[in-house]
Order: C-alpha cells, then structure tokens, then sequence
C-alpha cells in the first residue's frame, strides 16, 4: 500500500442515508468485506474477513451527520485495521452535504503508525492491544 489513498465519490443521499450504509454492519458486508463487525463507539473493536483474509483493529471516531461540532450536517467514521503482522492502517469516511441534494464521499486510507515507529509512540488500540512499538520504562 502507498503511504495514502483518497477517493471522493457523490452520492444521491442525504447525509443520514449515507451513514446509514456506512456503519451497517450487513451493508458494509456487500462491499467493504464478507464479514464486518464493528463496534460503533472510540475504543470500539473492529474485525473484517474477506475469505481467509482477517483484519482486525479499532474504532477512532464516530461522528454521526448532524453533530454540532461539525460543520453543517456532515459526519466521520474512522477506524484502524491490519492483517497480522502487517502495519496498520487509517480509515477514515467523511461525509459532507452537496449542494444538490446529495453528499459527497471522501474516503482516505493512510498508513502513518510506519511514521509513529520511528519516533516510538505506541496506540493504544481496543482491549489494550497495541499499534506502533511499545514505551519500555527505563
């Protein structure tokens, strides 16, 4: 994977609808992989199988449409995953109001934990699990 992918796509929905198909687990199931769990809360544990594919991880944020401290109506889901022993990985889905009667899409996947393990700081992911190297105390 490169350092960053970043896909914008709009979508006739509103907001509400979009976030609807993006945080239900049997929707994400017809295209994101076979099997998703997801735990709708920061902290929250993440699990996607596409065959005998597995990646697992955490939820970071879960900013539903309509939130005050966003702009407008628009929301932001974002989660980490890695396969075992691979390097995780950001997900992060945002939504935004379009002008007409539509919301735009932009999904961005990042990989900065390889930045984060140069310098050594650990994150701490869903039932203690770590991503990045762990602080030893001197």
């Amino acid at each position: 994977m490169r350092d960053r992918i970043e896909r914008e796509v709009f979508l006739i929905a509103t907001p509400e609808e979009v976030w609807e198909a993006l945080t239900d687990p049997a929707t994400l199931q017809g295209w994101l992989a076979e099997e998703v769990e997801l735990e709708l809360r920061p902290g929250g544990d993440a699990r996607f199988r596409d065959g005998s594919r597995l990646r697992t991880g955490w939820v970071e944020e879960v900013s539903p449409p309509g939130r005050r401290d966003l702009d407008e109506r628009g929301g932001r889901l974002a989660f980490w995953w890695a396969e075992s022993g691979e390097p995780a990985s950001r997900v992060e889905l945002t939504l935004d109001p379009a002008e007409h009667e539509g919301t735009l899409l932009r999904v961005v996947e990042t990989r900065p934990l390889e930045i984060l393990d140069l310098v050594g700081i650990p994150l701490r992911g869903a039932g203690g699990a770590t991503f990045g190297p762990a602080l030893v105390a001197a």
